[in-house]
């Protein structure tokens, strides 16, 4: 395996986790408040269901994204 695909499954493992862990945040306190009864156990039970759904997602998108913004900067890389 590549050296550059490593590097993109590793910042995208990475990035699903702490992007799951704000998420999962945003959750329980829009459903319970900041706080509350059992507040903290219920956030983090949230992260590890929300951190599957993510993790896919990041890691196909973000090649994706990745060539897109390649793309898009590639011509004004030609004119410098």
């Amino acid at each position: 395996m590549k050296t550059e695909l490593k590097k993109l499954i590793v910042f995208g493992v990475i990035i699903a986790f702490f992007t799951s862990a704000y998420a999962a945040f945003l959750n329980t306190i829009m459903k319970q408040g900041f706080l509350t009864d059992h507040f903290f156990a219920n956030w983090l039970g949230l992260i590890p269901k929300t951190y599957l759904l993510l993790l896919l997602f990041v890691l196909i998108t973000g090649p994706v994204i990745r060539a897109l913004v390649d793309k898009m900067f590639r011509n004004e890389n030609r004119t410098k």
